[in-house]
């Protein structure tokens, strides 16, 4: 009997281990082992990202000239196109075209009304359109080249000038020097007499052409472009121009004799299609207007100092130059009595203006 509830005790307690060790396996639930959340970023605030500054406007500017490139008023043109191209940092490209290459005068100055052309120098051609402007070229009216400078860079050229806006739309941004003309031919011009009926070429202006005839002269008025084939096939006798320009343009090889009759003296207009000027941002105005003065100033005495070089060069070609004796000269001077009478009744305002010029010689 002892035995017997032994055994029970016994059963009993392997029951109930096994009961335990079946649900510590399978009956307990199941623990959820901790997982480790991955770290949550901050949002990082984001840097402002800079703009990539505007690329400045590149411009360009072609200016239009009749001379040579090695001509004084060429070379101006280049050191006005150094400084501008300098000072805007390469911001406006300026190219010049020397040679007539985008024509005549009357032709190009034509493209810069319209504004095809930016810039070009213009002579005494723009009086059709500002009458004043021809008074510069009357013949006799300066002592100079002192007395012209004072004169073109002064308020009376500013004065000349003014109302080609008004008129054309272009501006006058400085005075360059083409200096005190001269008489070519192919025959020596010994005095007064010589000129009678010299088929002389001249610019087709109103002030060339009664010039000419008051020498007594045939005046022929051609482009210059056409000039140096006419004088080398004798359609005409001679020419008159400064002494840079006959030797530029070559016509000592065509010409044998010079007087020295200093009867007018030239200047030069840059100007600028005012349109374009004022599409310009401020300060690049400011550095073309500034850049006309300093090239203007500069081709002054680059052109007053290739005088007497280019005399010594046409005469080192075999040219024959006569200066004008007291008498001589005192008939070219006389001469002009008729040229200035009409003058003075056909542009109002003529008169007073070469009175200026003149009292600003004292």
């Amino acid at each position: 009997m002892k035995n017997n509830t032994t055994k029970v005790i016994i059963g009993l307690v392997v029951v109930l281990a096994l009961a335990v060790a079946v649900w510590f396996a399978v009956g307990r639930p199941p623990v959820e082992e901790p997982v480790a959340e991955e770290p949550v970023e901050e949002p990082v605030a984001e840097e402002p990202v800079a703009e990539e500054p505007a690329a400045k406007e590149q411009y360009e500017m072609k200016i239009a000239t009749w001379h040579a490139p090695e001509h004084p008023i060429t070379i101006g043109l280049e050191k006005f196109e150094e400084i501008v191209e300098r000072e805007s940092e390469g911001r406006i490209n300026v190219e010049i075209f020397p040679g007539a290459q985008l024509g005549p005068e009357d032709v190009y100055i034509d493209s810069i009304k319209m504004g095809t052309v930016q810039m070009g120098i213009a002579g005494t051609l723009l009086g059709r359109y500002v009458p004043l402007i021809h008074v510069g070229e009357m013949p006799f009216l300066f002592d100079g080249w002192d007395h012209a400078k004072g004169v073109f860079s002064g308020p009376i050229g500013e004065e000349m000038t003014k109302d080609l806006i008004e008129k054309i739309g272009v501006r006058n941004v400085a005075i360059f020097a083409d200096g005190f003309r001269v008489v070519t031919s192919n025959f020596e011009l010994s005095n007064f007499e010589k000129l009678q009926g010299m088929r002389l070429r001249v610019p087709n202006t109103p002030v060339y052409i009664r010039m000419a005839e008051g020498f007594g002269a045939t005046p022929i008025a051609m482009p210059f472009a056409e000039v140096f084939t006419a004088l080398e096939g004798g359609v005409v006798d001679g020419q008159e121009n400064p002494y840079a320009t006959i030797r530029s343009s070559k016509f000592y090889e065509v010409q044998d004799y010079i007087l020295e009759s200093n009867h007018m003296f030239s200047p030069r207009f840059l100007i600028i299609n005012e349109d374009f000027l004022n599409s310009l941002p401020e300060d690049y105005q400011s550095i073309i207007t500034d850049a006309g003065l300093e090239a203007a100033d500069y081709q002054w005495q680059l052109a007053r100092d290739a005088e007497q070089r280019d005399k010594e060069y046409l005469e080192g070609k075999g040219v024959n130059i006569t200066i004008p004796d007291d008498t001589f000269r005192q008939k070219l001077i006389d001469s002009q009595s008729l040229m200035y009478t009409w003058f003075y009744e056909e542009f109002s305002g003529s008169k007073e203006l070469a009175e200026r010029i003149r009292a600003a010689a004292e």
